[in-house]
């Protein structure tokens, strides 16, 4: 057994959580790859002497907290790259999120069947409305002639989209299936496991800088407007503590409970000087605790990250919100359930994770195993407050600041723009 065998077998069991059954699945899936690649045009071979791309694809299909994670490492990109066109591949659902930042020159729209259910015949159910418009989508992206293309997804299904969007430089993980349709096979970094540094591996892999510590999430005029007239409207004092609560996440098993986030927001509004804002996301309304400094709030997405912005805290589940909040270096709450923190945690200096750290099936990725997420359901609010109010404590009662003035650092660290 060679020594980097050895290297790859480890970050593969530090990395990912494959089966026997995945990884035969895996295998297979090689096998079938090997058999088609000769039937279909081959990329062309990369030009080692072009160090300047002038065509740079990114694939991030996945969801909103997947898109936010992935920021500091387009920043990076843009830095090392600022004349290059930057496509980035996404969900449909999401092509608005990065517009505006100056991070990406175009978005290309997508809908991946394995990203849209959790049903096993419904991801790879040939005959899905969402599969001929997808496959469509990857043979187009031949025509925009890219030079580079990253994915950090260590997942064989999206090395194969590399080799199929025909870009001669393709860098990527091969632990997860793949490697052999990749030019630049990278390595992952053991002592960072968080998928942030999973993402800025990549460019330090092809000898690029990262260093996040410089750039803001910007955040318009009129979303700022709206969330300074949600705040006149309901009383909030401008120099007022404001916490902000979001229980919802988009996947059920990692709800903690709108039940148990009242029981939390009730026992601060109590004892603590502060204003509660309840976040609901549109169509999916959860009741706020009846409170008159405790106030709901529907609201679009520019105006609910404005809202957020203003925010000294968020509370909330393992979501894409969580994920937002450390763009904006608010701290958060968060509880942790079916996925590890690890990877995808928040990491601000001041953010805590409320988990029970001694479930041995995590992370699930979502399939639990039992009738209802034990792990999300044995943690108390108890617990809750006492993180909320420690976090409460450490920030003082520094007034509330704009996301714009911030400097944003990989790691979510609060720090004034000046």
């Amino acid at each position: 057994m060679s020594l980097d065998y050895d290297l790859e077998a480890g970050a593969q069991a530090h990395f990912l959580k494959l089966t026997p059954r995945k990884r035969r699945l895996i295998r297979v899936f090689e096998s079938l790859a090997r058999m088609v690649l000769p039937l279909l045009p081959s990329p062309p071979s990369p030009n080692s002497a072009s160090t300047q791309p002038g065509r740079i694809l990114v694939i991030e299909y996945w969801n909103l907290g997947d898109l936010a994670i992935l920021v500091p490492f387009l920043r990076d990109l843009r830095r090392s790259f600022p004349d290059a066109r930057i496509s980035l591949l996404v969900n449909a659902s999401l092509v608005s999120f990065l517009d505006g930042q100056g991070l990406v020159d175009e978005f290309i729209p997508i809908r991946v069947p394995w990203a849209q259910h959790f049903s096993r015949w419904k991801k790879y159910n040939p005959f899905s409305a969402h599969f001929l418009p997808f496959l469509r989508v990857i043979w187009s992206l031949r025509k925009n002639r890219f030079d580079w293309v990253f994915s950090g997804r260590m997942d064989v299904r999206d090395n194969f989209l590399m080799w199929l969007s025909g870009t001669p430089r393709r860098i990527g993980y091969g632990i997860g299936g793949g490697g052999f349709l990749l030019t630049d096979r990278v390595s992952p970094d053991l002592a960072r496991p968080h998928r942030t540094d999973v993402w800025l591996q990549l460019l330090r892999a092809v000898g690029l800088p990262t260093d996040s510590e410089n750039g803001t999430f910007r955040i318009s005029e009129n979303a700022h407007e709206g969330a300074a007239r949600f705040l006149r409207t309901c009383n909030i004092p401008g120099e007022a503590v404001v916490i902000g609560f979001h229980p919802g996440a988009r996947i059920p098993i990692r709800r903690w409970g709108d039940d148990r986030f009242a029981e939390v927001a009730l026992e601060l509004l109590q004892k603590e000087d502060v204003h509660i804002v309840w976040f609901s996301e549109p169509g999916s309304a959860s009741d706020s605790p009846l409170h008159d400094r405790c106030h709901a709030a529907t609201l679009d997405f520019p105006s609910f990250l404005a809202m957020l912005s203003r925010c000294q805290l968020l509370v909330c589940n393992d979501s894409g919100p969580m994920h937002l909040a450390n763009l904006l270096a608010v701290p958060v709450v968060a509880i942790f359930g079916s996925t590890n923190p690890v990877w995808f945690g928040p990491r601000g200096p001041y953010d805590r994770v409320v988990i029970r750290p001694e479930m041995w099936c995590r992370p699930c990725f979502d399939y639990c195993i039992f009738d209802q997420p034990h792990c999300l359901r044995t943690i108390t609010p108890k617990e809750v407050i006492s993180y909320a109010r420690e976090v409460l404590q450490h920030l003082g009662t520094e007034p509330p600041l704009i996301a714009e003035k911030f400097l944003v650092t990989a790691s979510g660290q609060r720090t004034r723009n000046v």
